[in-house]
């Protein structure tokens, strides 16, 4: 009917206006874009609060929101060396926090991070935080003691085994690994430094070396080839135990060439000769071992007795030291 046509003629006009006042008012554009620009104004998780002497973005992609992860640790090599590593074999976006420790004094020794350290305990919930920490932005929390680390990126990022039982090898491992290194720390930090104390550590250290050695034969064999060259600890795959071992391996070479005790000592650990040397060659490991996070920083904080300045030298209150302080640093590849 007329009536019936012209009442569908008033309600199409009505909902074109409503819609064209929907599409081009500023009002309601503003309105459904804040929200988005709330978000991503706001800052990272503790991103307040880290405060780092040197902040290094590592980025392997363009993504401009703050990665997931970020490790802090002292401006050495150190426990922090292999958590970043994993991170970059797996080339995942991730921050960098280095802590400076500084003279203070004649004799003494300082930082920043230790006041640090008691905002990121109350900003983060967590009154166990240390170094190394590692922050998870997606699940917002902060992680400390170096295992739990390995364990927490690991999981995250499929380098922590692919089943259970893979899984708790990977558990022990880094529990090994980490008894390997007591024995280096104890010379570097708790000795005088001579060459008769570093010969104790590398005999302390001979039992961890001669398992994790077993442990490689062990695992070639699992593969029914004896003769086969294993580069990886669990699985023939890249794992959080791995970059550990590697870091270890690398400190205990240099120490041993510096200390004049053996210019091939790992030639009496075949299977380890032949991990550290495949693993390094590995293609996704080449971006960081050329970066200056390898590169430039020392094994040891300026107190150790050993592998305290470049080149495995030991510091001298005083001397310059290029590692410290740099503010903040971009790498890519």
């Amino acid at each position: 009917s007329t009536l019936d046509l012209s009442f569908h003629f008033h309600i199409n006009t009505i909902f074109l206006a409503l819609l064209s006042t929907f599409l081009l008012s500023p009002s309601v554009r503003t309105m459904s874009s804040s929200p988005t620009e709330s978000t991503s104004s706001k800052p990272a998780f503790l991103a307040n609060v880290v405060s780092p002497d040197t902040s290094v973005s590592v980025r392997f992609n363009s993504e401009e929101e703050a990665p997931r992860f970020a490790v802090g640790y002292w401006s050495i090599r150190g426990l922090g060396a292999p958590l970043r590593m994993m991170l970059s074999a797996a080339k995942i976006n991730h921050d960098v926090y280095l802590y400076d420790i500084v003279e203070d004094g004649d004799n003494g020794w300082n930082s920043s991070y230790f006041q640090t350290k008691e905002s990121l305990k109350t900003e983060s919930k967590n009154a166990l935080v240390n170094l190394p920490f590692v922050v998870d932005r997606k699940e917002c929390r902060l992680l400390s003691q170096t295992n739990a680390c390995f364990a927490h990126i690991g999981r995250c990022i499929g380098m922590f085994g692919t089943n259970d039982v893979e899984a708790s090898i990977c558990e022990q491992l880094v529990c090994e690994i980490y008894d390997l290194r007591y024995p280096y720390i104890t010379f570097c930090y708790g000795s005088d430094g001579s060459v008769e104390e570093a010969k104790k550590a590398f005999a302390q250290a001979e039992p961890h070396l001669q398992k994790l050695n077993s442990h490689l034969a062990n695992e070639a064999n699992n593969g029914g080839d004896d003769d086969k060259k294993v580069h990886h600890l669990v699985g023939g795959v890249l794992n959080a135990p791995d970059f550990h071992l590697f870091e270890l391996l690398d400190q205990f070479q240099f120490i041993a060439q510096t200390y004049g005790i053996s210019d091939d000592f790992l030639g009496q650990y075949p299977r380890l000769k032949e991990f550290k040397t495949g693993f390094e060659e590995l293609e996704e490991n080449q971006f960081y071992l050329k970066s200056w996070l390898h590169e430039g920083l020392p094994f040891n904080n300026c107190m150790a007795k050993a592998g305290s300045a470049l080149n495995v030298g030991v510091f001298q209150r005083g001397q310059k030291a290029e590692w410290r302080g740099k503010g903040e640093i971009s790498m890519n590849p």
